[in-house]
């Protein structure tokens, strides 16, 4: 079911047959029961790992609050936000960890046992980097006295109604528990504009995933897999589709999982705002997965020190954060040089102008675009090895002839209807283009209106004739 989207969205109708039939103050145990029934159909083992964690920081919030002292509290803090990230480093990052300490002990040449020591070698649990982040906010923010502590039975049925809500737990947004606990308090309520809201964005959602982003994927994965096997053009073009693949996937998921939230009552915070139309690397993350841009500000970058600090420390703590980030996506130096890219470029940039010809403002949003598509190579790839592989090839053995364009259509489908696969492709980029051109330069819309009739009409009819379905789940689930 967490892989397939038609199946989830037949059980969110089977979920909302239910919903609005419960008195207001009872849908929050639907929404429970809902969660831990999908949460379930991914692999029961993996409940007892959530529902624990979930029920001891519930127990750490109690007692932080109840705390007399600020020493007290910090205590509890601290035992609920080291029992998640203990459990955290010893699904993800323990392995890693150990590969590391055996190339150390082979140029220190002192011997380590190559089999690893650790009876761990399960899959991590669904969604344990997103839960862990809501759980850890949660603690953060009853210590800084910014919410309260839940409590009692109802208070505990919401707090895992929270972290375990079945539209977010594969890859977010990671909604702030102050905002939407306080939803459930008051009981979701159907509300007409908030439904339509969310139904066009699931329209959305499904238009980037099942008609792009799947639609890219075949391609993606060929060349990125043997990039030897093809034209260094081929490399090139599989460096931009991933740009538009991981975009499209990722928002895709976004977009129908604030839908679904939309549709039970439920405001949830955007997560992408149209980030390849950004002019600059701040602006990128200002706009490309919010909700992570926003917790690794307010949880790492700020209690770092921000920029109170000297300019020494200031530019530290941007570069860890950005190497925090890079690091929650995956256990591997790939991913943690992904980081560090955007953490130096974040320093050496400037705050663009607002007033500037259209012509500069279509050269800084290229250029932006072409270094965020080049770090992604890092992000993509199995290994740093493979990464600077893949560029390497990609330097060497471009060229434009026409063989070597032929070459690098055919990895679409292998065989001569790959030019208008390639087409159809480059024609509903080019249509999410214009839309997102509209929404970031056009009128400024209803904020109850994502897509117009037109754009609605559009979408649906493209989702229904040209959507990709029975590819492989979301991208970013594996993060």
């Amino acid at each position: 079911m967490t892989s397939d989207i038609i199946l989830t969205l037949l059980f969110l109708a089977g979920v909302l047959a239910v919903y609005y039939l419960v008195p207001r103050g009872r849908r929050v145990w639907v929404l429970l029961a809902a969660s831990v029934i999908f949460y379930v159909s991914a692999g029961f083992w993996m409940l007892k790992w959530i529902v624990g964690s979930g029920l001891w920081t519930f127990y750490a919030g109690v007692k932080m609050e109840q705390a007399e002292t600020k020493e007290k509290k910090k205590v509890w803090l601290r035992a609920g936000i080291l029992a998640v990230l203990g459990f955290l480093f010893a699904e993800k990052y323990l392995g890693f960890l150990w590969k590391n300490l055996l190339l150390l002990s082979s140029v220190l040449r002192f011997p380590l046992a190559a089999d690893f020591p650790f009876s761990m070698k399960v899959l991590a649990p669904l969604g344990i980097s997103y839960y862990s982040f809501k759980m850890i906010s949660y603690l953060a923010d009853i210590y800084q006295e910014k919410r309260h502590a839940e409590r009692g039975v109802e208070g505990c049925g919401i707090y895992l109604a929270y972290v375990l809500f079945f539209p977010q737990i594969l890859c977010g947004p990671i909604e702030r528990s102050e905002h939407f606990t306080g939803q459930l308090h008051e009981g979701p309520v159907y509300r007409s504009e908030l439904f339509s809201l969310g139904l066009q964005r699931i329209v959305l959602g499904l238009f980037k995933k099942m008609v792009i982003a799947n639609r890219l994927a075949g391609y993606v994965d060929a060349v990125f897999g043997a990039p030897e096997s093809y034209p260094g053009l081929a490399c090139v073009m599989a460096a931009f589709f991933y740009s538009f693949q991981l975009y499209c996937d990722f928002s895709g998921y976004s977009d129908i999982a604030v839908g679904m939230a939309n549709v039970l009552g439920l405001d949830s915070r955007k997560n992408f705002d149209c980030p390849y139309f950004s002019r600059g690397i701040k602006e990128f993350w200002a706009r490309w997965h919010i909700s992570l841009s926003g917790w690794l500000r307010d949880y790492i970058y700020i209690p770092l020190g921000g920029n109170r600090v000297s300019k020494t420390r200031h530019r530290l703590n941007v570069l860890a954060t950005f190497l925090l980030s890079g690091l929650w996506h995956g256990a591997d130096w790939s991913f943690v040089l992904w980081g560090g890219i955007h953490g130096v470029w974040n320093l050496v940039s400037t705050k663009k102008e607002e007033a500037v010809s259209l012509g500069r403002r279509i050269w800084q949003t290229l250029i932006t675009f072409c270094g965020v598509t080049l770090a992604w190579v890092f992000f993509r790839a199995d290994s740093l090895g493979q990464a600077v592989s893949f560029l390497r090839h990609a330097i060497t053995g471009f060229s434009l002839s026409y063989a070597e364009i032929q070459n690098s259509i055919l990895p679409f489908t292998g065989d001569n209807t790959c030019a208008a696969y390639f087409l159809t492709a480059c024609g509903f980029l080019f249509l999410l283009f214009f839309y997102e051109r509209e929404q970031v330069y056009g009128k400024k819309r209803d904020r109850d209106v994502i897509l117009g009739s037109g754009w609605l009409a559009v979408m649906t009819v493209s989702v229904v004739l040209f959507g990709v379905f029975g590819a492989s789940g979301f991208l970013y689930a594996n993060f």
